[in-house]
């Protein structure tokens, strides 16, 4: 009798895990292809997913996987032989530098229905949506960088992409380490604006939401290889009118990019989609904010600059970047947003893989600087930092509330007790799964000097001391000198 019971309540949560899944799809794609997914697994109902790190398993069905566009694939996740999520998926690479300069890529995917159409679902604890990506850690040997200060943001409640360690198998073969992470897109549960229609083109509705950003061109033209970088169109975004010293720009915009363009590039509405007159509603605040903020009373409380923009997103994005020593912060993935009838708002951070002294520039490995100086320590990049931060940072007012929120942060989210303390979660959760070794045999990379490491350990327990070493000396240092701006 007792077996009886014991079947019927193990069928029974497996047809109430499969119905509480309801994007969980058994896919149609390359059904003749052997899937390359465990035999052993099964269905059970999982609902505490934190200190785990699942497996996902891709299927390609026999297509390979490209730059543009997506393939067609199946991703099945796994804790140890318990299925927690399956789907139908596009998959393509991501990244510019970093998939050119490392073996180990980074993947972005949307989940599909069996039309092969995207469609949201909840992937194990993230709330629903349709775009994802696998980033992979190819040169921060730590392998916490990105996760580390994505963390601390949210706690700072400044949101970021939510993450999640995850070991990738792609036809059978184990690809290391990755961060599951939610792409920047707007939502309710990412960026949270109003949705634009195609129709919004008026009044209030013009206003917002727009998800706007300073990055290279690359993977939005039909470029291949290092030009696709820095070619821009009029399709893809604007170009400020100024320089980053003030000066107004007199060559027309567009084509190669020179270091003293700085361009802002549709991410939503998607270049495709944004109409002609929400183009020219954005294009014409930024520009009124940038006239404001070159004018005499850039910084008159009513009318100044702050009229336009949310000072404590401003504030926030800084100090984040300034922490990590981002050499990217400020000039290249970097996010703002508006909503409807609301200010200009900075982030979501992105992409710090560099950060934290893992670039060997002099500027940024030795925790000494400021990364907003970055146009004085590199005046002939072709990607400065435009000229939005040099103007607030000269305003009293600015620099006042500046170096407020940082005391208060360093009483709270970043100090240096909680900054210890989320490192341990991140590594403890990787060690408990024995995650670390296999990945580092899989990328035999310790000890190896890859593009733009300063440090090279021999060890994992090298690199994560070296990281801990730096990031108190930042503090240190920004304790020091920030009462000095």
């Amino acid at each position: 009798m007792k077996k009886i019971l014991y079947s019927i309540i193990i069928t029974f949560l497996f047809i109430a895990c499969q119905k509480t899944n309801d994007k969980i799809i058994t896919s149609e794609i390359g059904k003749n292809i052997t899937d390359t997914f465990p035999t052993k697994a099964f269905w059970y109902p999982i609902t505490n997913f934190s200190n785990k790190v699942p497996v996902a398993y891709i299927s390609t069905k026999g297509n390979t996987i490209v730059n543009e566009p997506k393939v067609q694939s199946v991703i099945q996740i796994q804790i140890g032989d318990t299925i927690v999520f399956k789907s139908n998926i596009g998959i393509e690479y991501r990244g510019s530098t970093s998939f050119r300069l490392f073996d180990q890529k980074s993947y972005g995917f949307e989940l599909r229905d069996n039309l092969d159409q995207d469609t949201d679902s909840a992937i194990m604890d993230f709330p629903k949506q349709s775009d994802f990506i696998l980033y992979a850690p190819a040169n921060d040997k730590a392998l916490i960088r990105n996760s580390l200060i994505y963390d601390l943001s949210n706690q700072i409640g400044m949101y970021t992409t939510r993450t999640k360690y995850i070991q990738l198998y792609i036809d059978g073969q184990y690809m290391g380490l990755y961060v599951l992470m939610e792409k920047i897109k707007r939502d309710k549960n990412r960026v949270n604006i109003t949705k634009m229609s195609s129709t919004d083109n008026a009044g209030t509705a013009v206003t917002g939401g727009y998800i706007f950003k300073i990055d290279k061109s690359a993977g939005d033209n039909d470029i291949v290889g290092w030009d696709a970088d820095a070619i821009y169109t009029a399709d893809l975004g604007f170009r400020s009118l100024y320089d980053p010293s003030y000066n107004k720009i007199s060559y027309p915009p567009y084509g190669i990019k020179k270091g003293a363009e700085t361009y802002f590039m549709y991410e939503y509405p998607k270049y495709d989609a944004i109409s002609a007159d929400q183009k020219k509603y954005l294009q014409s605040y930024i520009s009124e904010f940038e006239e404001v903020l070159l004018s005499s009373s850039f910084n008159h409380p009513t009318n100044g600059y702050s009229k336009y923009i949310d000072e404590q997103s401003f504030i926030d994005f800084l100090i984040l970047n300034e922490f990590a020593t981002n050499p990217d912060g400020y000039r290249l993935s970097t996010f703002m947003s508006k909503d409807r009838q609301g200010k200009l708002k900075m982030g979501p951070i992105w992409d710090f893989n560099l950060a934290f002294g893992n670039d060997d520039r002099p500027a940024f490995f030795n925790s000494s600087n400021w990364v907003f100086n970055y146009n004085t320590y590199y005046p002939n990049d072709m990607w400065l930092i435009h000229f939005w931060w040099k103007k607030l940072l000269s305003d009293p007012a600015f620099t006042s509330k500046l170096k407020a929120r940082w005391v208060e942060l360093r009483g709270t989210t970043l100090s240096s007790n909680n900054i210890n303390k989320t490192i341990e979660q991140h590594i403890n959760i990787l060690k408990i799964n024995n995650s670390i070794n296999p990945h580092f045999e899989k990328w035999k990379i310790l000890g190896v000097k890859l593009p733009f490491n300063n440090f090279v350990g021999k060890t994992h327990q090298e690199e994560l001391d070296y990281l801990k070493a730096w990031i108190t000396k930042r503090l240190n240092w920004i304790d020091a000198e920030i009462v000095k701006l």
